[in-house]
């Protein structure tokens, strides 16, 4: 086994007030490097499987219907696959987001 670790800093490039960076894909997880800057915001959209959403820098909102969970360093969201779901940067804010696909 090669442990090969991830510099989530040296993925983001800082280009524009929103960008998504896949740091990691295999066939069992995902994770995608989400910055969001200038209170850019992250559509309502959903997961074709079960993720979390872990904040690791910065300020924001993440909208679930009516509840609107406040995002700041080490805190951590999970949900189920088709929860829709909304990311605001208040005023900016990095999250790591990972996603679990179902084993083949």
């Amino acid at each position: 086994m090669t442990i090969t670790p991830i510099q989530l800093k040296d993925a983001l490039r800082g280009e524009g007030e929103r960008e998504v960076r896949t740091v990691l894909s295999d066939e069992r997880r995902k994770l995608v490097l989400i910055a969001l800057r200038e209170g850019a915001v992250l559509a309502a959209h959903h997961a074709i499987h079960p993720i979390t959403i872990h904040c690791l820098e910065g300020q924001g909102e993440l909208r679930v219907g009516e509840e609107v969970v406040p995002m700041s360093p080490g805190v951590v969201v999970p949900l189920d696959a088709h929860v829709v779901h909304e990311v605001e940067g208040k005023p900016a804010l990095v999250l790591l987001v990972t996603m679990f696909r179902d084993k083949k």
